[in-house]
């Protein structure tokens, strides 16, 4: 996957926009976009839900998180790999402990871990995202590469992508390469974005 300087240069402006949000701002878009998941009946018992953990200025997920655990779903999070971009899921549940990755990002420690083709849905991170529900990411390809299998499916499109994020991360267009992921629903504290008629 090649660098593109206008992705380079979108990326930048998106997270200095991300990061000029207020606390209180913050905490009201993470509120409303737990709620607008649950209104959405995304959050079934017994189903499987991956939910990344926020780093930075990316919109908070741990309401989320909570609601889904309490709501009787099984939640696990990303974990990224150390050679290639293929990432695996491990639960998160009262009984995991934490280490920190290569990146400095937490995961969790759990027994049980799951394959991207196993779960049910999928809350992803962006940077930045258009109405045609083009996601531009962090850059390093691992959800493009981890959900790569679902282009080759018609009908079924398992597990379900959604993705999260302020409303102020919408662009116009996003450049798009053929490799990039399309998800299937974007939420922001103020809008449910799904693909055109």
């Amino acid at each position: 996957m090649s660098a593109n300087p206008d992705k380079a240069a979108l990326r930048r402006t998106l997270r200095q926009r991300r990061a000029a949000l207020d606390i209180a701002s913050r905490r009201q878009a993470s509120l409303a976009i737990m709620q607008r998941a649950l209104q959405n009946g995304y959050l079934r018992r017994g189903s499987r839900i991956a939910v990344y953990a926020p780093m930075g200025s990316e919109l908070s997920t741990w309401p989320l998180i909570l609601r889904a655990i309490q709501a009787g779903c099984q939640v696990f999070l990303p974990q990224i790999p150390r050679r290639g971009r293929q990432m695996r899921f491990v639960r998160f549940d009262e009984t995991v402990s934490w280490r920190r990755d290569q990146f400095n990002i937490p995961v969790p420690i759990h027994p049980q871990t799951c394959v991207a083709r196993d779960l049910s849905l999928v809350f992803v991170p962006l940077v930045g995202f258009d109405l045609r529900l083009a996601r531009l990411g962090q850059g390093g390809g691992y959800y493009d590469t981890t959900f790569h299998f679902r282009r080759s499916r018609k009908i079924w499109k398992k597990p379900r992508l959604i993705g999260l994020a302020y409303e102020c991360q919408r662009v116009k267009a996003l450049p798009v390469e053929p490799w990039d992921l399309h998800l299937d629903e974007i939420i922001t504290e103020n809008n449910t974005y799904r693909p055109p008629a």
